[in-house]
């Protein structure tokens, strides 16, 4: 990555945030003071952890890892202490990078840090050398670990720049977490393309709107409901030349304002397997085919096997989860099991559900097990289920049903302790029974005929 960058243009302006600005020859400069001050501090670490709110400091921290040849790690900031540890643990990080101080075993470095003595990248990356680490979760709700190639990386950024034509000229802004591949894929595209990233702490309709208005900004991701919300604003296209909307299909009324205001919309599906997006639909396609993430994008392959499983092959999918070989998805010809259920009709892939009991609230991913296992701590808890709830804010939420007696401050402090806010249900239902197979595993899709 440090060749490429260096290829740009120096005086070129690389990276705003918060009203600071930096060329490429900033960037590079920053980059390796923070990655002097890391090899002199812990020159071993070989997983560094990046725990942070999107800055402009963040975007320094993961050229100054890769500078190092170290392997990312980018953490969740929305994780309780407890959900954090156990990421730390799951990566094997041993060093982590901060914006604050938290509580936690491993040594913290602030983002901030710099050393001025002068550091020259010796590290080659290979296409198979593992450059990070992604957390995802399966239904089972346990954490696991994707291993993420230089090759992997670099594919995507690629393909997409074929794909969706960007190039030097483009300024792309990204109001979505840097822990995301949805983020972090940004800063490599433009790392590699030479682009203009525009980096905002978190999403602000007014503020996006403006810097759309004002900064030429041509490239956006987000999801459905950040869509809704800037529609709502009155957003409009000005230099807008890609609006890429992940976390599931776009609702037809959307795509048809979006429509009506010339905006393009560019429906996509992908994955933290697959390094971000590998079908997009393109915005002179949405309304002839509502409902479609699009054709995949090449030289990635898709296809659907017999149960109805979307499976992907090709450079940017993952070689694996870290330490945990046994939840690989591999079909014996190389392909990837993605866990997701579609169809692909005249060569355009509709998903029909993302992973079957996965509930994506507002572009998060939710998984009812992980819920479940917190309620089940609850002192009287003798069984929860947890499934989505329809949602006009954020598309879907949870909602959890629960068999037994329970004091509901307790089971609210331990929710708080153990899970985002995001993951919290909506609702709690006291119910006599749970709806169970006859090897007594639990039927998600049952759980709501409780509620009549």
């Amino acid at each position: 990555m440090y060749e490429l960058m260096k290829k740009h243009p120096a005086s070129d302006l690389a990276l705003v945030s918060e009203g600071v600005q930096l060329t490429w020859k900033e960037l590079l400069i920053e980059s390796q003071e923070l990655a002097a001050h890391l090899q002199r501090v812990s020159s071993t670490a070989k997983h560094i952890g990046l725990f942070a709110s999107n800055s402009k400091d963040y975007v320094v921290a993961v050229h100054a890892v890769h500078l190092l040849g170290k392997v990312l790690v980018p953490l969740n900031t929305r994780l309780t202490s407890f959900e954090v540890n156990r990421h730390l643990e799951k990566a094997e990080i041993d060093l982590l990078l901060v914006d604050e101080a938290i509580d936690c075993p491993v040594h913290q470095v602030l983002l901030t840090e710099r050393d001025e003595s002068g550091f020259i990248p010796q590290h080659e990356w290979k296409t198979n050398e593992v450059m990070s680490l992604m957390f995802t979760s399966g239904t089972t709700g346990m954490a696991k670990v994707v291993q993420q190639t230089y090759g992997n990386h670099y594919s995507s950024a690629i393909a997409a720049q074929k794909y969706l034509r960007y190039d030097r000229a483009d300024r792309m802004l990204v109001v979505t977490p840097l822990f995301h591949m949805s983020g972090l894929a940004q800063v490599y595209r433009s790392a590699i393309y030479g682009s203009t990233l525009f980096i905002e702490p978190k999403f602000d309709v007014e503020k996006t709107i403006h810097l759309i208005e004002t900064e030429r900004i041509t490239q956006l991701s987000l999801v459905s409901v950040m869509l809704q919300r800037l529609l709502d604003a009155g957003l409009s296209r000005h230099g807008l030349r890609t609006l890429l909307v992940g976390g599931g299909p776009v609702p037809q009324p959307l795509l048809e304002e979006a429509q009506r205001r010339d905006l393009p919309v560019a429906q996509t599906y992908g994955m933290t397997e697959t390094c971000s997006q590998v079908a997009t639909l393109l915005p002179n396609e949405s309304l002839s085919h509502i409902g479609s993430s699009g054709h995949a994008i090449p030289p990635t392959m898709l296809r659907i096997n017999a149960q109805g499983e979307i499976e992907v092959k090709g450079p940017t999918v993952t070689p694996g989860y870290y330490k945990q070989s046994e939840a690989n998805a591999w079909t014996e010809d190389g392909f990837w099991k993605t866990g997701d259920l579609g169809t692909i009709r005249d060569g355009y892939l509709y998903v029909h559900d993302r992973r079957s009991d996965l509930i994506i609230s507002g572009g998060e991913n939710v998984y009812p097990a992980e819920i479940e296992a917190a309620l089940l701590r609850c002192r009287g808890v003798r069984d929860a289920g947890v499934t989505g709830m329809t949602d006009s804010t954020w598309g879907m939420v949870p909602i959890a049903f629960v068999v037994g007696s329970f004091d509901e401050e307790e089971m609210q402090q331990l929710l708080h302790e153990q899970l985002a806010k995001y993951k919290h249900p909506k609702s709690i239902y006291s119910v006599e029974q749970l709806p169970r197979n006859a090897n007594g595993k639990l039927m998600r899709h049952r759980l709501k005929e409780l509620l009549s």
